[in-house]
């Protein structure tokens, strides 16, 4: 277990977490709009070329994993800045790669250390003073939600300017730099117990059956971010046809609505400081619902299409802060090995989801795609009377 000697809860310092947060987690999803320029720069298919977009989502799965449940036993300095030049030195090996098999390595091996938003996200729980945990979690993740939407524009616009190249330098550098400034700023830590790395990773299905709220976090918003995936994995599919018609770049825009859940984020995270996250938990899960609906009539109406959009962003990201806020609160003295078993069971919920809605709008069309989205949706809120009654019990 890591203690932080000083608990420092200065802005600068959470707000360097969120630059740093949304700078870190951007990598993962540089390769997605450079696919095109990998194509025709390396001399290989598009089909080829998308074998680097595979690479780092299993790269980050696999540093999530193996690498974030660390947090709870080491110091965070120290691991945050070996995981911080190793994703500035593979970032600079990707920009200099020849070829395809060298890009795609060092991709995944980017982003597999790039697991720094996971490291802080429970460490920012940790310095916060109790009654604004929430408030805190939920700025870090407005860094977190920015840098990944503003990696797939940026990264589209650089890349089409300055080449595929450059945007992997660009990367290097302010991952560089707002790791450097985040390092630096946070507190002296003292390690109280330190276990041994396979302990570690051998008590995660022991922290599963112990703790209910890590259960019902991984149950709820395994479903709501598997059905906003669901959806998301389609979409394009709807607005480059008919009744649409717009290019891949045009539909793409609409990744920015995705900004909409930070501008409410601040509030929810203060608002389940006060009234606790079942609330917030239990709106998610509606709007989930009420967006299906919205989907559905947005496959002729570009208004409903709009508002599902921005309704799904806003969900989605509910959950996650009020889940995190939860778990954190419930598990203090393992919270990196819980943030590791919820996002391992996001990340697989959404490639089920994504993998489910790709073979049903074969078949059923986008109103399959929809109905997907209406049943995780119900499933998500059929978990919330459980997060009650855990809660009433005046556990944290």
């Amino acid at each position: 277990m890591v203690a932080v000697r000083a608990p420092a809860a200065r802005p600068a310092l959470f707000t360097a977490m969120a630059v740093c947060s949304g700078a870190t987690v951007a990598n993962v999803y540089l390769a997605q709009p450079l696919l095109d320029l990998f194509a025709r720069g390396l001399g290989v298919s598009s089909a080829a070329a998308g074998t680097v977009v595979t690479c780092a989502q299993f790269g980050y799965a696999g540093g999530i994993l193996f690498l974030v449940p660390l947090g709870d036993a080491r110091r965070r300095r120290p691991l945050l800045a070996v995981l911080l030049a190793v994703t500035v030195v593979m970032l600079l090996a990707a920009a200099a790669a020849p070829g395809l098999g060298m890009l795609a390595a060092a991709t995944a091996l980017a982003c597999g250390a790039t697991v720094v938003p996971q490291v802080l996200i429970p460490l920012a729980a940790e310095l916060a003073p109790p009654e604004r945990r929430a408030g805190v979690v939920a700025n870090v993740q407005i860094g977190l939600m920015t840098g990944i939407i503003g990696s797939r524009v940026v990264g589209g616009v650089v890349g089409e300017t300055l080449g595929w190249r450059s945007v992997y330098l660009l990367a290097a550098v302010l991952t560089a730099l707002a790791g450097s400034v985040t390092v630096w700023l946070l507190p002296a830590e003292t390690v109280h117990r330190g276990a041994a790395y396979g302990r570690l990773l051998a008590s995660l299905p022991g922290l599963v059956r112990r703790e209910p709220a890590l259960r019902h976090a991984c149950l709820l918003h395994g479903a709501l971010f598997g059905a906003y995936t669901a959806t998301w994995t389609t979409l394009v599919l709807v607005l480059t046809h008919d009744p649409y018609g717009y290019s891949t770049a045009e539909a793409g825009l609409f990744g920015l609505l995705g900004l909409s859940g930070t501008v409410t984020a601040p509030w929810a995270g203060r608002f389940i400081d006060r009234r606790g996250p079942a609330p917030i938990l239990a709106a998610s899960a509606v709007l989930t619902l009420v967006t299906a609906g919205a989907y559905a009539a947005g496959r002729a109406v570009l208004a409903c299409m709009v508002a599902a959009v921005l309704l799904g962003n806003l969900a989605v990201q509910w959950s996650q802060i009020a889940n995190q806020a939860r778990i954190f609160a419930h598990i203090p003295d393992a919270r990196s090995r819980a943030n590791t078993v919820y996002m391992v069971a996001a990340f697989l919920s959404g490639a089920v989801a994504a993998a489910l809605a790709s073979a049903v709008y074969g078949t059923y069309g986008w109103g399959g795609v929809c109905t997907v989205q209406a049943l995780l949706a119900l499933a998500g809120l059929a978990v919330v009377p459980a997060v009650r009654r855990h809660d009433s019990k005046g556990t944290p």
